[in-house]
């Protein structure tokens, strides 16, 4: 009796664990990193519902070498701390019951100072229904307002 119950507890979990997101699967990990202490500013610009997911790597931990450290559901803006080192942020996106990767992460190449770096996430390409800024922390640098 208590094999059944197991069995019946395992297949109850299984669709629990099929809808959370899994970003190590993506193939676009935008990556950045900084010596110093950072910040992140997401902010939804879309519609949808959108997670921002922070991890780091380590070839002999977490799921492909990826942990994740932070899952932030983007509604409206979010900020968050981190700590200095090499960074990946994904964006995923929820459809149908399914997380699904975003399309190839936009960086707006330009020098700002204090700006590590900045994204623009979206379902297609070249699309920002979310756009993370990641800078030092304590730069000063005045959040970026351009009308991507």
């Amino acid at each position: 009796m208590a094999m059944v119950a197991t069995v019946i507890m395992l297949v109850a979990a299984a669709p629990a664990r099929a809808v959370e997101p899994r970003p190590w699967l993506c193939r676009d990990k935008p990556v950045f990193s900084s010596d110093k202490a950072m910040t992140y500013d997401a902010s939804m610009r879309g519609s949808g519902h959108w997670v921002m997911i922070f991890m780091r790597f380590d070839a002999s931990g977490g799921h492909d070498g990826f942990t994740v450290f932070d899952t932030r559901e983007v509604n409206g803006q979010i900020s968050g701390p981190l700590e200095p080192g090499q960074w990946y942020a994904v964006g995923m996106y929820r459809e149908d019951g399914h997380w699904i990767c975003a399309a190839q992460a936009e960086e707006k190449h330009q020098f700002v100072a204090g700006i590590v770096r900045d994204y623009c996430y979206g379902e297609v390409d070249g699309s920002c229904d979310v756009k993370l800024t990641v800078r030092e922390s304590g730069s000063g640098a005045a959040p970026n307002q351009s009308t991507r």
